[in-house]
């Protein structure tokens, strides 16, 4: 979960591949008419070449963590990428120093399992390991830990009642299996309910929605974490995070709020912002084309 703690080379290496080269528009994550944008806190179902940098603050009983997330995908085959990525952590509370550092760096893989047009569905499935001691020494974790993910997205464009076309849902499932016999297994879990107003305009009705309105996507996402064992077992965390998504043709941006959906979670609201760069649209040619097609 991205809102969540989970080589600088290669982050910058994307940015500057992205930027030597720009072609025409090609979406990343598409099911037939149906983009599905890449939302905040979980990975969106697609597998193109991407640079999403997330930024989330929030407070946890007077702690204060803000989070700085940064990775980058590259695309392998037209069905496989790889993603590698970190996170930079800091934490503050009154009366004592402040913490911060990079967090253990992530490697992983993903596949683009299955994409229907007519149905506008879409689903991945891949699989992650953070490194232990690959960090900061303040905020690193002593432990490897792999994440086994499914993502999925399906879109509603094929309904009879016209208002439910602009709709899509897209959802995440994964385990976090840590190599430490002392450390608890987590299952997280999440959906996002969007509405799509470009969609809207163009594949159901014009509403007169002009710019910049009419590249929003409202949304809700329900980041959730359940602990399996060790200690925690059945005890969950998580957050309503309402916001908005406005998409570019080679970038997007986005804000929500994360509202905890208990005391365990927090007793304050936090807030998430999220740009990501569409490397397969700046970078057709070059990063972000497949190496073997």
């Amino acid at each position: 979960m991205r809102f969540v703690c989970n080589n600088y080379a290669l982050p910058i290496t994307a940015i500057v591949l992205a930027l030597c080269s720009v072609g025409s528009a090609r979406a990343h994550a598409i099911a037939g008419q149906r983009l599905f944008p890449s939302t905040l806190t979980f990975d969106d179902p697609g597998i193109g070449a991407e640079l999403p940098l997330v930024f989330s603050r929030i407070r946890d009983h007077g702690v204060y963590q803000n989070d700085f997330g940064i990775s980058v995908t590259k695309p392998i085959t037209p069905n496989f990428s790889l993603i590698a990525g970190s996170d930079y952590l800091g934490l503050t509370q009154t009366g004592s120093p402040a913490v911060h550092g990079w967090s253990n760096f992530e490697l992983g893989g993903v596949w683009q399992v299955y994409r229907d047009p007519e149905s506008e569905s879409i689903g991945s499935f891949s699989i992650s390991r953070s490194f232990a001691h690959t960090g900061s020494r303040a905020v690193r974790d002593d432990f490897s830990v792999w994440s086994p993910t499914f993502n999925f997205g399906k879109g509603f464009g094929q309904s009879d009642a016209s208002w439910l076309r602009p709709f899509a849902l897209t959802g995440s499932i994964s385990l976090d299996l840590p190599n430490a016999h002392d450390e608890p297994r987590m299952l997280n879990w999440g959906l996002s309910l969007q509405y799509s107003i470009p969609y809207l305009q163009d594949f159901v009705k014009y509403a007169g929605i002009k710019a910049p309105f009419n590249n929003m996507i409202p949304v809700i996402e329900l980041p959730m974490q359940t602990c399996l064992d060790r200690g925690c077992h059945g005890q969950t965390t998580g957050y309503v995070a309402p916001g908005v998504i406005w998409l570019g043709h080679y970038f997007q941006w986005g804000v929500e709020l994360l509202v905890p959906v208990n005391q365990r979670t927090g007793n304050s609201v936090g807030v998430m912002l999220g740009f990501d760069l569409y490397l397969d649209d700046l970078a057709p040619h070059g990063f972000g084309a497949p190496l073997f097609h």
